[in-house]
């Protein structure tokens, strides 16, 4: 899991350290960098999973530095524990304004201040597990090199980091946009989750074991749920058909038939059920819109359970009462900006609630300020 998280000139993440707990509830009002958070979370997991360039539209691009600083390097770094081994990465990179290019200064993996991997000014600098120095070569200053280094038998930690991070999922469900046609190509589900067909048949595919369990919440919690099919739709595709059975009739929809509720009811237990025991770590942005308020609270118990056991960490951002109140007490940090712009945090727990108010109460009459 993920235990702290610095950012330094990104938007209005200034100096900027994050704790984090098994189970996270990050609250505050609009516009103080909560979806911040997550969008640094995806823009490492798609640098260090190969997928993009640090300049990339869904990466740091220039655009994303603070706009009220005139300094040009951005600094994140992620502690990460992982079984006994605790991991230290630091990313330091340099934007060039004009043209908005960029390049990395320094890309750096260690654990307890010892080197496993080092890249500074266009040189990789390997070492093996016990820290021994290994081999150097240059690479490109314009995507991560921790990326591009082979699993072997004496860098075990550092494919163990890279192998985490492929398994962070950042999501914020957009029901309108699912498609119900899935590719096997498409198996990494994105940040609006419009593949989940293409990201369920993938988890099927590995976790038939999962899928009983996963089915019988569902049709505990969608009225007339049967089951769901994945037959071909084409060269290379399927489609995501959901039976329903009324009034002693059976039929079946298109993903894409569905209300946007049923939609997000779907998704929302695939993220907990489907990747059980498999080391996802996610982190949901508003995971309540689109479903009703009886809906949500036995999903959230369901992956209050999970947390640490089946689902190593998870990390919400939500406005929702049933969130504040069900997590906020010690799992919750409310962000907030400070007059120069910055965003701080500080723990949920030091607000005063008083009179029987619950916290969520609390917070929609202003106290919190």
């Amino acid at each position: 899991m993920i235990k702290r998280l610095y950012i330094d000139n990104y938007k209005s993440l200034v100096n900027f350290e994050l704790p984090l707990q098994e189970l996270t509830l990050l609250l505050g009002p609009n516009g103080v960098g909560k979806t911040c958070v997550l969008d640094v979370i995806f823009a490492l997991r798609r640098l260090l999973s190969g997928e993009a360039k640090v300049a990339d539209a869904n990466a740091f691009p220039t655009p994303t530095l603070t706009r009220w600083q005139k300094r040009d390097i951005q600094v994140i770094e992620v502690d990460v524990v992982l079984e006994d081994d605790e991991l230290r990465y630091r990313f330091e990179l340099e934007h060039e304004r004009p043209p908005k290019r960029a390049r990395i200064l320094l890309e750096r993996l260690e654990s307890n201040g010892k080197p496993l991997f080092e890249f500074k000014l266009g040189e990789v600098h390997l070492y093996r597990d016990n820290h021994s120095e290994g081999p150097r070569y240059s690479a490109d200053w314009a995507e991560s090199a921790l990326a591009r280094v082979p699993s072997r038998q004496d860098n075990t930690r550092l494919t163990r980091f890279l192998e985490f991070f492929h398994k962070v999922i950042v999501c914020g469900l957009y029901p309108a946009s699912f498609q119900t046609e899935s590719s096997a190509m498409d198996a990494m589900l994105h940040r609006d989750a419009h593949n989940i067909a293409a990201w369920y048949q993938h988890c099927v595919l590995d976790r038939q074991d999962l899928v009983s369990d996963f089915l019988d919440v569902l049709r505990e919690v969608i009225d007339g749920f049967q089951g769901i099919r994945m037959p071909p739709a084409g060269l290379d595709t399927r489609a995501m058909m959901v039976q329903f059975r009324q009034n002693k009739e059976n039929y079946e929809l298109r993903l894409d038939e569905i209300s946007d509720g049923q939609r997000a009811l779907i998704a929302l237990y695939a993220l907990v059920r489907l990747v059980a025991g498999q080391g996802y770590t996610l982190w949901l942005d508003e995971p309540d819109n689109y479903v009703a308020l009886a809906e949500i609270q036995p999903w959230l118990i369901g992956l209050a359970d999970a947390c640490g056991k089946d689902v190593p960490q998870a990390v919400l951002c939500s406005h929702h009462p049933e969130l504040i109140d069900y997590l906020g007490g010690d799992r919750g940090l409310i962000l907030k900006r400070e007059s120069s712009g910055a965003t701080i945090v500080r723990p949920s727990s030091k607000l005063a609630v008083e009179g029987g108010l619950k916290l969520s109460e609390v917070i929609a009459r202003g106290w919190e300020q």
